[in-house]
């Protein structure tokens, strides 16, 4: 039973770590989970300020190199939405915020990137940009969407390509419109292998399965797998706001889901997640990792809290 075996190994490592040696020339990339500032999240930045929900975690991320989420839901101030029940929606002025909590690379690829539309997604890639975060999963086009990111620091070039695997109510796919990646075996092989060629290390955020949903599906395992084979060294997970497993396949790392890292009490599924932190040598191999479990209490991330 792999994913029996793989289960039990993340448990582990949310005690213990996968550690060797730290050297001092190493890369460090912490990756979280869902992080949605809209809503009750909101509300509580109005109430003890906008830094208030990365209060605990902003020490973590800023100590890593890079430091990458999966942003859920547009920040713009745009009135225009889509007819559905729970559209989410941060203010742009939250964009700086995440900057200053230590985000570096954020994933806009999900079910919520349009909830207010084209209009919405384009002016979140606009303010996130504009606060020195590189924002991947989307583009003016489909061309530029899959040309995925490319951040270099210390000298190491880093990709990024995130995918969105859910239905999108009310979107029409239009290539030379606002667009962004849907997460599918023929977009992977297109992508995948382009951007690896541009880049020493190469990591996929995929936004996909079932709220609430621990298990891995075996058409997960499979998508995980593939774009580990094209040339994902790390692969992360997100939507189903619980943790789930962690593998290791050939040389890769794949989280299938990462949970909330920020969120309100109406997340569906739970509000628990963890911190991935890796570690990679100056010629971009995975050299170590470890897992810090995280929840969500009163909107605000809290460091090292279980059930």
């Amino acid at each position: 039973m792999p994913g029996a075996c793989a289960m039990l190994w993340m448990t582990m490592l949310l005690v213990v770590g996968c550690a060797r040696p730290t050297q001092e020339s190493d890369l460090l990339i912490v990756f979280g989970g869902d992080v949605m500032v809209g809503r009750g999240v909101a509300r509580a930045c109005q109430q003890h300020g906008p830094d208030y929900p990365f209060r605990h975690i902003a020490s973590r991320l800023q100590q890593a190199d890079l430091a990458f989420a999966n942003l859920e839901g547009p920040l713009t101030d745009r009135p225009t939405r889509i007819p559905r029940i729970n559209a989410l929606r941060g203010a742009p002025e939250m964009a700086p915020v995440l900057q200053r909590a230590g985000f570096t690379v954020l994933s806009v690829a999900n079910n919520h990137s349009i909830d207010y539309r084209r209009v919405g997604l384009a002016q979140t890639r606009e303010v996130l940009s504009a606060a020195g975060i590189t924002p991947v999963g989307a583009g003016p086009s489909l061309a530029e969407a899959e040309r995925g990111s490319l951040v270099t620091v210390r000298g190491l070039t880093v990709g990024f390509l995130a995918y969105n695997g859910l239905p999108m109510a009310n979107f029409i796919p239009a290539p030379d419109r606002e667009s962004f990646l849907a997460l599918n075996e023929a977009s992977l092989r297109r992508t995948i292998p382009a951007l690896r060629q541009r880049c020493q290390m190469l990591v996929v955020s995929f936004h996909w399965g079932q709220e609430g949903q621990r298990e891995v599906t075996p058409d997960q395992r499979r998508l995980a797998h593939l774009a580990a084979d094209l040339g994902a060294d790390v692969i992360v997970g997100h939507h189903s706001h619980v943790r789930s497993e962690i593998e290791r396949y050939r040389q890769s790392l794949l989280a299938y889901s990462l949970g909330n890292l920020v969120f309100d009490e109406l997340s569906y599924g739970g509000n628990e997640g963890y911190l991935l932190t890796c570690r990679f040598s100056r010629d971009g191999s995975l050299q170590g990792f470890s897992t810090t479990p995280t929840r969500v209490v009163n909107c605000q991330a809290l460091v090292g809290t279980t059930r």
